[in-house]
């Protein structure tokens, strides 16, 4: 049995807004890094893997780059958000999007600064629903930020061709100038047209007209994050995570899903023998906030949720344990093994490799 745990976030330390400031002007590294709970069960671990994406701008981000490729996902590991149907026909992810027009060009709002009531997304949805229903497509509410499209008919092959497209996820583009992330292939004018006639239809919308008067931020666009993948493997019998693309992409491998909180609690047990993914989410909010002392709060909330994990379950964190570590590009991949911990002359100290890796 392996303990699998993906700490998406965990790398990208975020750093001081002033320019020219160096990272320690930043708040210092937790002690959850040096003497926590984490460090101290880690101290025999080894580096497995270290791989840092070398493209101007990835496809994706690094954690669901490891994901992909751990369950062969055909499409998109973001758009895996979206609950699993038992239906052939082709369906696409797009959330409600805050773009902020900067000196000469378009900013991505980070997803939780929108903040969308479910009833200000089914009135939005309605309203471009009834547009894009002459184009044969159709809109749907899954939650506020997770909308389906999709299409019946000739409109079909309009559809697929959309689902072709490299689209980038929304909380990949957050923060950035959307140029350079926009959905690229062969159809990206047609989907341009299509969200062009949707930001036409949200202008001046009295649900805009209404969040604008009480200070919020209009919606005023949507994103595309492609088709659902289909996952050709299941490497972890059991998944526990708070991301809704990690569930749905266990959902679609045939993986056992149990809430997060019951490894915690001690009542997520397992058969002896299977492997298991663990996915926090500690560290997202506070990246893309760009809070470095939230994100060092955010690596000892994890410390403390460690501390109960080998509290409830140290036979099985013992039996194998394996950690994977993301940033905005790089991944990190430590393994320990019940062995390692006769191995004295190793000493893995977690504070200098998070400065080597992010």
């Amino acid at each position: 049995m392996t303990i699998t745990i993906l700490c998406a976030g965990a790398l990208a330390r975020p750093h001081a807004a002033t320019p020219g400031s160096a990272p320690e002007a930043d708040a210092p590294l937790p002690t959850a890094l040096t003497d926590g709970a984490f460090a101290r069960a880690m101290r025999r671990a080894r580096v497995a893997a270290h791989h840092r994406q070398a493209t101007l701008v990835p496809a994706e981000l690094p954690e669901e780059t490891w994901l992909r490729e751990r369950f062969a996902v055909d499409g998109h590991v973001a758009a895996c958000a979206l609950p699993a149907r038992e239906t052939p026909d082709v369906e696409l992810l797009v959330r409600p999007v805050h773009l902020q027009l900067a000196l000469d060009h378009l900013v991505l709002a980070p997803l939780a600064s929108l903040d969308i009531g479910h009833d200000e997304a089914e009135v939005l949805a309605a309203h471009a629903d009834a547009l894009l229903a002459e184009e044969g497509l159709q809109l749907r509410v899954v939650t506020p930020d997770a909308w389906r499209l999709s299409a019946g008919g000739a409109a079909s092959a309009d559809l697929a061709a959309l689902a072709g497209l490299l689209a980038r996820s929304a909380r990949m583009a957050a923060g950035r100038n959307v140029d350079a992330y926009q959905p690229s292939g062969a159809a990206a004018r047609r989907w341009r047209q299509l969200d062009n006639l949707v930001q036409m239809a949200w202008f001046e919308h009295p649900v805009n007209v209404a969040r604008e008067a009480a200070g919020r931020l209009p919606v005023n666009g949507l994103w595309l994050e492609g088709r659902p993948g289909r996952p050709a493997r299941r490497p972890f019998a059991q998944v526990a995570a708070d991301d809704p693309a990690i569930i749905g992409l266990a959902q679609r491998a045939g993986a056992r899903e149990v809430a997060l909180d019951a490894h915690r609690r001690g009542d997520g047990a397992t058969e002896p023998g299977i492997d298991v993914l663990l996915a926090p989410d500690f560290w997202r909010q506070a990246v893309g906030d760009g809070d470095a002392l939230a994100w060092a709060n955010a690596w000892q909330r994890f410390d403390d949720w460690f501390a109960d994990l080998l509290r409830v379950s140290p036979r099985a964190v013992d039996a194998g344990l394996a950690l994977v570590l993301t940033g905005e590009r790089s991944t990190l991949e430590l393994h320990r093994a019940r062995a390692d911990r006769w191995k004295p002359w190793r000493r893995l100290r977690l504070d200098r490799l998070l400065r080597q890796a992010a």
